[in-house]
């Protein structure tokens, strides 16, 4: 535990409006509540900043006292290991104000996608989100930002407008196109190390609904389901975004699926100018092939409003201990297919809730008007690993299992992976996440903004 003088503890907490709590102080574990329970953090203070002010006056105390600063909103990122220094929490900077004639948002550091997307829908806009609802937006921007419509309408972080940024001195800037360049393009997909963001404007979409929502099939045709699902989704149109899932669901989980493994094909087809009849058409003329490869156990597409887009992927809400890893693929074939099926298939003692493939393209591929610091722009699929330490599964088992499925898929992966998408990053990994150019570059941004590296960067 670091030295913190007492008096200068006492000042600080007289300048906040937020709570400042030391290792082994009431409510300590309660503000550090992360998504993800098995992330262990343990910083020597946490600050739970209650506005702007509160974050600048903790950065200056963390400089004045040499600790090392880690910002946490949701927790949904938070795999690395916080032992010692600061952490931010940010979760009370939720704000949201609308400019309909943008159209644009702006949001709080603390803004989940849950409570941002119905205030959109008030004004008949939509945001491009990640497929969780419970995910802090900022954060999600910070490393490029994958969503259930990203073929349609891209990255989210291309839509990024300007950050309000606290950096390393404790001092407020904004970056955008016409202020601190450099900065605007590192928080576009450089993700950490250069400040802690307050603030965030957005262009906002203009749409109503989208054709969309979630398939399962039986266990006993996941591998009819899977090998048809690949060359499907490489005829589809860049209207329409798909995944698939090999899903392993507890016993409690709602009848008939409860205790299941099931393939759950995610689904959206977006037409903004078209009526809810043309989509509904549409979509299931496209949908049609892949459904007749198998019977049907439950067929939940329909139009969802864009404050439903969570039930595509239908991803847990509350928090869980999660182990999470992920690869970006380039383009894959059945021998991808046999990998997947050994590791997590029919018949299989795996130990994950979610082995999901997603299929990129379309918008995600196309370079933004504006450059930016996204990793991994180019992959033409992704895998992604998630797995629940519940009873029956054990964190052991996952980090051995996982692990391996990660490096069976190898022979198909990407250069790079993107931030959001690592997990639980090996050195090699850490390597990968962007290319030798942008990592340069992202390294001269933070060294300007961040020289004594303050802000918490690396594994």
């Amino acid at each position: 535990m670091a030295d913190i003088d007492p008096a200068a503890l006492a000042a600080l907490r007289e300048q906040l409006t937020g709570p400042a709590l030391l290792r082994g102080e009431e409510g300590y574990a309660d503000e550090l509540a992360s998504a993800n329970t098995l992330s262990p953090l343990n910083p020597d203070l946490v600050i739970g900043a209650a506005d702007e002010a509160d974050v600048q006056a903790a950065v200056r105390f963390a400089a004045a006292n040499g600790l090392e600063v880690v910002p946490l909103a949701t927790g949904h990122g938070s795999y690395r290991v916080v032992d010692g220094g600061i952490v931010i929490r940010t979760s009370r900077l939720d704000s949201i104000t609308v400019d309909d004639d943008g159209p644009s948002f702006t949001i709080g550091a603390g803004g989940r996608w849950m409570n941002i997307v119905p205030v959109l829908r008030e004004h008949g806009l939509a945001a491009v989100t990640g497929s969780s609802p419970s995910v802090g937006a900022v954060g999600l921007v910070l490393g490029g930002g994958i969503g259930p419509l990203g073929r349609t309408l891209g990255w989210s972080a291309d839509r990024a407008i300007s950050f309000r940024v606290v950096t390393a001195d404790g001092e407020v800037i904004v970056a955008s196109a016409d202020s601190h360049p450099d900065l605007f393009w590192a928080l576009k997909g450089g993700k950490v190390g250069f400040g802690i963001v307050t603030e965030l404007t957005l262009e906002a979409v203009r749409l109503s609904g989208v054709h969309g929502g979630g398939i399962f099939f039986a266990e006993e045709h996941i591998e009819a389901v899977l090998r048809a699902w690949l060359p499907w989704a490489r005829t589809l149109p860049d209207e329409a975004t798909t995944s698939i899932g090999i899903l392993r669901l507890p016993p409690d989980a709602p009848a008939p699926l409860g205790g299941s493994t099931l393939a759950h094909v995610r689904w959206a087809y977006v037409e903004a100018d078209a009526t809810d009849e043309q989509r509904t058409e549409r979509g299931d003329a496209l949908l049609a092939p892949l459904l007749a490869t198998a019977p049907v156990l439950i067929n939940g597409v329909g139009i969802l409003p864009t404050d439903r887009l969570g039930e595509i992927h239908a991803e847990p809400l509350e928090a869980l201990p999660i182990w999470e890893g992920g690869e970006f693929l380039d383009e894959i074939d059945d021998g991808y297919i046999d990998a997947l099926l050994a590791a997590a298939g029919p018949g299989v003692a795996a130990p994950f809730a979610n082995v999901e493939t997603r299929h990129f393209g379309g918008a995600m591929h196309r370079e933004p008007a504006l450059p930016n610091a996204i990793g991994g722009r180019n992959a033409a699929f992704s895998l992604l690993i998630i797995g629940i330490d519940i009873p029956g599964v054990t964190d052991a088992a996952l980090r051995e299992q996982g692990p391996a499925l990660l490096e069976a898929v190898q022979p198909w992966a990407h250069a790079e992976i993107n931030y959001n998408w690592a997990g639980h990053p090996t050195d090699e990994r850490w390597a990968r996440l962007w290319s030798a150019e942008t990592a340069a570059k992202l390294a001269e941004v933070r060294a300007q903004y961040d020289p004594e590296g303050r802000f918490a960067f690396g594994h």
